[in-house]
């Protein structure tokens, strides 16, 4: 296969040739894996890996983020010994290992979106708030509200994630008085250090208050090992396993606590037109009752993009406990559907 990037004189618009055909486009970016380049003929990009780039020259300006915490500013003039040239021309520009790209996106952008220049500032974090809500009125009334903060850091050898999670809902009869069907807060954290390309080490822990459940506060934190199974470019699928401990205390006084061994999977999959999926699942039992005392614990995010920094987000979370407070229910399920804000 033969592939070629050029830049043309008249409209300063980039070309490439596949198999001696000549195709019209824009470079719209760069990666780690190579240029991302939209052809004239369609919507949506195609990255061209960088070991078939023979010749590449940029038509508008780009900010690119490099290594640890590089940043170059100009046009692509070309590779050279896999590296990328870039600058205000090319006798002026900078050379970056291709390989050490993290993101790219245009001067303009940059110069124009606040948004975009604290993402360059604070290039290994993503955040979201995600917001949903519901309201019925007939015969019976009812309002549902739910909130989410979440914080991920990723920056090699560690990823940290920050989640914060609040549910409210009511129903009202006509003639009865409000009945409270949903009042929890949830707050978890995790950090991951890699010790090699599909091993990890883990600390986690999180803390709960559920109304409803009768749960005062609950936590369950745990250290261990995990392992990435399947590790690909738009596919991870992982496991874990470690020592910890689980502490329950309800609204009548009693405690249920224990030591625990946790066994525990993640899918983190990216999915066509820009969606995506996560899935959590959790297994504490005791150490000294794996049959009558554990905990499990599920859960699952899928978002689709709406718009840039907006997406619509739908969302799974279970709980099973073995040992719940005294009349209240061994399950608790719950869906959301909302927008994500992403920042």
């Amino acid at each position: 296969m033969f592939l070629s990037l050029g830049l043309a004189t008249g409209g300063l618009a980039a070309e490439i040739a596949v198999k001696g055909q000549d195709l019209e486009g824009s470079v719209v970016g760069f990666t780690a894996e190579g240029v991302a380049f939209e052809t004239v003929y369609g919507k949506g990009a195609i990255v061209i890996p960088w070991a078939d780039v023979e010749r590449l020259k940029s038509e508008k300006e780009f900010v690119i983020l490099y290594g640890e915490e590089e940043l170059a500013i100009g046009r692509a003039w070309g590779l050279k010994d896999g590296k990328l040239l870039v600058g205000e021309s090319p006798e002026m520009a900078m050379q970056i290992p291709v390989e050490q790209i993290y993101r790219s996106l245009t001067r303009e952008e940059y110069e124009t979106s606040r948004l975009e220049a604290l993402r360059v500032r604070y290039r290994y974090w993503n955040a979201n708030f995600d917001l949903a809500f519901s309201y019925t009125e007939a015969t019976v009334e009812t309002n549902a509200f739910a909130v989410a903060l979440e914080f991920e850091r990723k920056k090699k050898p560690t990823e940290l994630f920050l989640g914060a999670y609040y549910r409210y809902a009511t129903t009202q009869t006509q003639g009865e008085d409000r009945i409270k069907n949903e009042d929890r807060i949830f707050g978890r954290g995790r950090l991951d250090y890699t010790l090699s390309d599909r091993l990890f080490s883990f600390g986690a822990v999180s803390a709960e208050r559920d109304e409803i459940q009768q749960i005062r506060f609950r936590t369950d934190p745990n250290v261990g090992l995990g392992y990435r199974f399947i590790k690909r470019e738009n596919l991870i699928i992982s496991g874990r396993t470690g020592p910890g401990y689980v502490y329950q205390k309800y609204f009548d006084g009693q405690t249920n606590d224990y030591f625990t061994i946790l066994f525990g999977g993640d899918l983190d999959a990216n999915l066509p037109y820009g969606s995506k999926l996560r899935i959590r699942v959790e297994y504490l039992p005791a150490v000294d009752d794996w049959a009558d005392n554990y905990l499990v614990r599920g859960g699952l995010d899928f978002t689709v993009p709406i718009i840039g920094w907006l997406d619509f987000k739908f969302t799974i979370f279970d709980t099973y406990n073995s040992q719940p407070s005294p009349g209240t229910q061994k399950n608790s399920f719950m869906t959301t559907a909302g927008l994500s804000f992403r920042f």
